[in-house]
């Protein structure tokens, strides 16, 4: 993996591609850039877009350069261009259509978080093991079974999967939601999965982050 900041590149050696940092920071340069232009701002410099997000201006050059875009000496980047093109790049120019399995109250809360939809990220597909769940509607969608996975995916083209399963179900849904078809997890189960190396995967571990944010806390309280 490369270093936060540099890009590394395919396998072929021909085409740069960001990082996993420099992604993470092209999604929060989106939402700087978009809160901007609701406020009726067009321009924005390098020091600026840097200094809100807490990143130095030539970091944001370098993270920039990779659009293809290098601003307008004096006067800064014209963020109606810059939007889409950070879309095109993070690939959310488009809809993602996406399946949740594990209908608990963690399903249900991301079924109400409207920032999906925004960002094109449409859930098509709800799946459950529990008999008691299965037939039941969600905000408009059917709950399958997990036997109907493969019919399901292939009729709702869903190409993403969200994982809301306790950790010990989670290897075995994973390999399901790949063997229909699926490209790509966002994982919340605290577990590892294995999988084929054309399989994208993200974990959510809250735990995780809690424990990160108790760490600066108790430093900061111990400095």
């Amino acid at each position: 993996m490369s270093k936060d900041g540099e890009f590394s590149t395919r396998q072929n050696g021909s085409e740069p591609r960001p990082s996993r940092a420099s992604v993470t920071r092209l999604s929060l340069y989106l939402r700087r850039l978009e809160s901007l232009l609701q406020e009726g701002i067009t321009t924005v410099s390098s020091g600026q877009l840097g200094e809100s997000l807490g990143v130095t201006d030539a970091q944001v050059r370098k993270d920039l350069a990779h659009l293809g875009t290098h601003g307008h000496p004096g006067i800064g980047y014209d963020a109606p261009e810059l939007v889409p093109a950070i879309r095109r790049t993070l690939g959310i120019d488009r809809d993602w259509p996406t399946a949740l399995v594990g209908v608990g109250n963690l399903a249900r809360a991301l079924l109400r978080y409207h920032g999906f939809l925004d960002r094109g990220f449409r859930i098509v597909a709800l799946f459950d093991a529990d008999p008691a769940k299965v037939g039941q509607f969600v905000d408009g969608l059917e709950v399958h079974p997990l036997e109907r996975m493969g019919p399901v995916i292939a009729t709702t083209g869903a190409e993403l999967g969200i994982l809301a399963v306790p950790s010990e179900a989670s290897q075995s849904v994973a390999d399901a939601l790949v063997a229909a078809g699926v490209r790509g997890l966002l994982n919340f189960a605290p577990c590892v999965l294995r999988l084929p190396s054309h399989v994208s995967v993200v974990s959510v571990d809250l735990t995780v982050q809690l424990e990160q944010l108790a760490f600066l806390v108790h430093l900061g309280s111990t400095g």
